[in-house]
């Protein structure tokens, strides 16, 4: 995992096929990573620094508490997964997206995976 200032992501989504976004030693990165390199489509890995990822946690939920659902259980910020320069979302999401059968033709189309 290679660390980089959080304005320096949107050429790194644009530029490579599959990025995984993450704090630093992070299980859920590992487990986002190991299910796309089954599938044969090696993500680039980045992670955010702690500051970076404190300050998303209070902007997230000042705006929560902003819009009066405070009470509501939120997933994890991270990790951050893209495909093709879409942000597809968390792990959770990566999971629901490759039980339904759309992750493998999300990875043709991005030119992941030649399969």
């Amino acid at each position: 995992m290679v660390a980089i200032k959080e304005e320096g992501l949107i050429p790194i989504v644009e530029r490579s096929m599959v990025v995984i976004v993450g704090r630093r030693g992070c299980h859920m990165n590992y487990a986002a990573q190991r299910l796309l390199e089954k599938l044969k489509a090696y993500p680039t890995m980045h992670e955010v620094s702690e500051e970076f990822v404190v300050r998303m946690t209070f902007m997230r939920i000042l705006g929560r508490t902003l819009r009066g659902d405070d009470k509501i259980l939120a997933a994890p910020l991270f990790p951050v997964i893209f495909i093709g320069g879409k942000l597809v979302g968390g792990l959770d999401r990566l999971i629901a997206i490759h039980v339904t059968g759309k992750l493998i033709p999300m990875l043709k189309e991005a030119g992941a995976i030649w399969l």
